[in-house]
């Protein structure tokens, strides 16, 4: 598979998700054989990504992976569709007053264009079930804006085949 294959697969394959619901540390996972996929941010990205032929990162399918070993993109101008748009500190204090003394990141979206994003969003560590997702519209959607979040840490590029 080429390189523009798969980052079209991937894409496709991350809209599709599209309204599944959000859950903290979910993967992928499919409770009822016959409902939805559940995610958290980092899960919907590596398991679309897996799931293209990428490499399987869905066990530590945590943000700092994705910032670790994906390639940075230094401009927003120079974003292709199905890069990432990280989101979390860079180098301030945590609220207890530590050095962050590396980039942090906490959230993740896949740039889609024109400056939208998509990703699983609007959960937390306490959305654990489907009726935590409901009641704070936690699930697969679109941003219009890439600073929907003020905390834009960084972009990234997937590792798509060259």
């Amino acid at each position: 598979m080429n390189a523009l294959s798969q980052r079209a697969l991937f894409l496709q394959l991350v809209l599709c998700q599209m309204g599944a619901p959000y859950r903290w540390g979910a993967k992928g996972s499919r409770p009822d054989p016959h409902g939805p996929r559940l995610f958290d941010c980092s899960g919907l990205v590596t398991w679309c990504l897996h799931q293209v032929g990428g490499p399987d990162w869905r066990a530590t399918h945590n943000t700092d992976r994705l910032w670790d070993e994906c390639r940075p993109v230094e401009r927003v101008e120079d974003l292709q569709p199905g890069d990432l748009v990280l989101y979390g500190r860079g180098g301030a204090a945590t609220a207890d007053g530590r050095p962050v003394t590396r980039a942090d990141p906490d959230h993740v979206m896949v740039y889609v264009g024109a400056g939208v994003v998509v990703g699983a969003s609007g959960g937390g560590s306490t959305t654990r079930t489907l009726e935590d997702a409901a009641r704070s519209d936690a699930k697969v959607k679109p941003f219009a804006r890439i600073t929907y979040r003020s905390d834009v840490l960084g972009y990234r590029r997937p590792p798509f085949v060259s």
